[in-house]
């Protein structure tokens, strides 16, 4: 189970690696790179990067459907097989409701990134004026990436055993060292013959000024 959740996350890094890193280099380097050549050039080399770009695109988006709907089947099994929050966990923490919002903004962007690099005429209208459609798409990933980041938290579980973990039960009344050290010597046979020694040790001062006198 640990080398297909490993498995699948590198499928879902990869696939937002390619597809976003792609949008990346299209908004802020190669339009502004076309737009200083002649207009027969830049269509010409933009059909050239359409066609041997889209494949790569489709691999980027079969990936992230791919690994992060089995991601989210695999996550949601565990929470219900170990029972966190008594079976309400999903709903105490919205976990369903951040990954619906996620998934629909997904959807966008898959389409756009498909449009942007087609050759289909109903998508020509995105062609038209890449720079707003790159934008956009762009703006859309990051607020998935932030999404993801909130799921990766909830990720972590209910964490209830987080206040035992740190050594001290809540609850419990915590006695100072130096309150324990003190105690330590009043209540055990050390201690006792401790105190024995210390009386025994302390110099007589009465036979001392007798001695002077």
């Amino acid at each position: 189970m640990d080398a297909l959740l490993l498995l699948l996350r590198w499928m879902h890094i990869l696939g937002a690696v390619l597809l976003v890193g792609g949008l990346c280099f299209s908004r802020f380097a190669l339009l502004p790179a076309l737009a200083d050549t002649e207009e027969d050039s830049r269509e010409k080399l933009q059909e050239s990067i359409q066609r041997k770009w889209m494949p790569w695109v489709i691999i980027a988006i079969t990936l992230l459907l791919v690994s992060g709907l089995a991601n989210f089947l695999l996550f949601n099994s565990t929470v219900q097989s170990q029972g966190w929050g008594d079976g309400e966990w999903m709903k105490q923490t919205s976990y369903h409701a951040i990954f619906g919002v996620k998934f629909l903004l997904a959807l966008v962007v898959f389409y756009f990134a498909s449009g942007l690099v087609g050759r289909d005429s109903g998508t020509a209208w995105i062609r038209s004026d890449r720079a707003r459609w790159l934008g956009l798409t762009l703006g859309l990933a990051v607020a998935i990436i932030i999404l993801s980041g909130q799921l990766r938290n909830l990720h972590t579980g209910p964490n209830q055993s987080f206040g035992a973990e740190l050594g001290v039960a809540l609850g419990v009344d915590f006695v100072p060292n130096d309150t324990a050290e003190e105690n330590r010597y009043k209540s055990t046979e050390a201690g006792s013959a401790f105190r024995e020694q210390a009386t025994t040790d302390i110099p007589d001062e009465s036979a001392d000024r007798i001695g002077v006198e």
